[in-house]
């Protein structure tokens, strides 16, 4: 039976490129594509695939906020990520459920890769990322899971920081209050804080802002 894969992204031109790409393997079909994560989310539905590529920048729901959905709504869906950006996303986009992370630079041959290790239960980031995890993974070990803050966490404390509310915390970096608030409640545990004040003392303290 062919590995079923849904093709996220905004661009027509690379979906269609995706789709090629992975259709040169005869055990690959690519069974829909969605330029939206709201549309991503009803392909889903639609066709239950076994992966989903999901650009990390969409217009509307996209990014972390869409792997939580996906992860949620479809949780035997594998999940890679594909980004123009590099490691920024990468340790948030683990934590949210990804098991590939992998940038559009990378070959037919890592595409494929990626996607049959995710399905044999195995996590897949590009070759050009590896150390990029190691040096994450450092630091995770030096501070300790408690203090260890993502990068969307470190960009809501930085706006905390600057006295910004949920609302307009939301509107500069494309979060819904819902997330905001839910992240502002981690950045408290983590930093052992019981306010905002405390958790941007807390920040600077250990070095984050």
């Amino acid at each position: 039976m062919a590995i079923r894969v849904i093709v996220v992204d905004d661009h027509p031109v690379v979906r269609e490129g995706l789709k090629r790409v992975l259709e040169q393997d005869r055990n690959l079909e690519v069974c829909g594509e969605a330029g939206s994560g709201e549309e991503a989310l009803q392909l889903a539905g639609r066709h239950h695939p076994d992966v989903a590529l999901l650009d990390m920048r969409l217009p509307g729901l996209g990014g972390i906020d869409l792997l939580e959905r996906f992860r949620q709504q479809f949780p035997t869906t594998k999940l890679i990520c594909l980004t123009f950006y590099g490691e920024q996303y990468l340790a948030q986009a683990l934590a949210a459920g990804a098991s590939g992370y992998l940038t559009k630079e990378a070959s037919r041959e890592e595409l494929v890769m990626a996607v049959r290790a995710v399905l044999q239960g195995r996590t897949f980031i590009h070759p050009s990322l590896s150390s990029k995890v190691y040096n994450q993974f450092a630091h995770l070990v030096r501070e300790g899971p408690k203090t260890f803050l993502t990068h969307r966490q470190l960009e809501v404390t930085k706006q905390v920081a600057l006295g910004a509310t949920n609302k307009e915390i939301s509107r500069h970096l494309y979060l819904s209050e819902t997330t905001v608030k839910r992240e502002i409640r981690t950045i408290f545990d983590k930093l052992d804080a019981r306010d905002r004040a405390q958790a941007v003392s807390r920040a600077y303290e250990k070095g984050l802002l």
